[in-house]
């Protein structure tokens, strides 16, 4: 199990995005709430700071994956765009369905992230030692 503070950053962020997804649906008073563009900024922004910038999407792609990783991959960038796209939509249109698709998006992105990081081996210890960077980084030596 390799679940760490981001899963735990990102699952607060996904509840901020259910709560303002369930106020907007049940017509809750205010600028964020009431109007579909309001919502959408809010879900957008939320997404963006809770997942995008608390990933490390770099673990992603990566050459060498399994077929398995290599999938779950693919399914994340076709979720990530499909949300990019329903927000536009949304925030141009003031569509509730497109904002709907925005938020089934950006919860499945949440849930196969944090499964994936819940399932994840631990990473294999490093053959060069836990103290590599005492070699590596040598302090500059003048003669």
């Amino acid at each position: 199990m390799r679940l760490t503070w981001r899963d735990l950053a990102t699952t607060l962020f996904m509840g901020a995005v259910i709560a303002l997804y369930v106020a907007h649906l049940r017509g809750a008073e205010g600028w964020l709430f009431s109007s579909t563009r309001g919502a959408t900024t809010g879900v957008l922004v939320l997404g963006a700071v809770g997942g995008c910038a608390l990933s490390r999407a770099g673990d992603l792609y990566v050459a060498g994956q399994s077929g398995l990783k290599l999938a779950v991959t693919m399914f994340s960038t076709a979720l990530g765009v499909t949300a990019l796209v329903a927000g536009v939509v949304a925030l141009i249109a003031a569509s509730g369905g497109a904002l709907a698709v925005l938020f089934g998006a950006t919860m499945a992105l949440w849930l196969v992230s944090t499964v994936r990081h819940a399932l994840a081996r631990p990473a294999a210890p490093s053959p060069l030692g836990p103290r590599t960077h005492e070699v590596i980084d040598q302090p500059h030596v003048h003669h």
